[in-house]
């Protein structure tokens, strides 16, 4: 995804796709009613298109296979991020990351996973929004129904949330 206004428009559908899905409980997903209702809101057919293949391309990887008996609240450790990762994350991309995981949101395995998915979709370095947008698509395919508030909270950018 190339920088600027058309990657901001994308990563607004993905963020309306998101919370469509999640607000789906109990009703089948319509794809054609979606498309139809984004691009009755003004988006186009190629930022539509990207948009679904920016979260194929972000979903699909297959997850690091770290350990299955990882505990999930498992003794926090500090993370060093590689050249490469800081790189291909903004810094406040970075600090969402390392505040989630010491909030107890993100178990080892979960952040490896993110951090991974955010490497190998960089074009250009993933700011906070985008951070946002794979966490939670990352942690949507893991489960949705365990981490359904969670969502819920980062895409609400309401982290205080959490603990009430």
């Amino acid at each position: 995804m190339n920088g600027g206004p058309l990657r901001e428009r994308v990563l607004a559908i993905v963020n309306l796709i998101a919370k469509y899905v999640l607000g789906a409980e109990d009703a089948p997903i319509n794809e054609q009613e979606l498309i139809a209702e984004l691009m009755q809101v003004g988006f186009d057919a190629d930022e539509i298109s990207d948009a679904f293949s920016w979260m194929e391309s972000v979903t699909l990887q297959p997850p690091l296979t770290l350990s299955t008996e990882t505990p999930f609240l498992e003794q926090l450790s500090y993370r060093i991020f590689s050249r490469e990762e800081e790189q291909a994350l903004t810094s406040e991309a970075i600090g969402f990351l390392i505040k989630i995981r010491a909030m107890g949101l993100l178990s080892n395995e979960a952040l490896e996973e993110v951090i991974e998915r955010a490497v190998r979709a960089a074009e250009d370095p993933i700011n906070l929004p985008e951070i946002k947008m794979i966490t939670s698509l990352t942690l949507l395919s893991r489960s949705n129904n365990i981490w359904q508030r969670e969502l819920d909270c980062f895409l609400e950018n309401d982290l205080a949330r959490i603990y009430h």
